[in-house]
């Protein structure tokens, strides 16, 4: 592993405690690279309302929903300039 500038990691540092505070999970940390995840958020008014108006039936797409989200990833990188990029 070559060895990496102090001012990068400390870049890199501070965007993934940025990304941490907003409900990610750092998956691995290599180098110049984070990979941060979470689980996909479900957005519980409108599910709450089709509930109620459907009499309970929606219930049954909002545990499915629960039961089955999906993760999201997010790679972060550094570059020689000490610039952090997502994708």
């Amino acid at each position: 592993m070559p060895n990496i500038d102090p001012v990068r990691v400390a870049a890199l540092d501070d965007a993934v405690a940025r990304w941490a505070k907003n409900g990610w999970t750092v998956s691995s940390v290599s180098g110049a690279t984070a990979v941060l995840q979470r689980k996909k958020r479900i957005g519980w008014f409108w599910n709450l309302v089709l509930t109620l108006l459907t009499g309970g039936l929606w219930l049954i797409v909002v545990i499915i929903r629960v039961v089955n989200r999906k993760i999201e990833t997010i790679v972060l990188t550094v570059d020689e300039y000490a610039r952090v990029h997502t994708s």
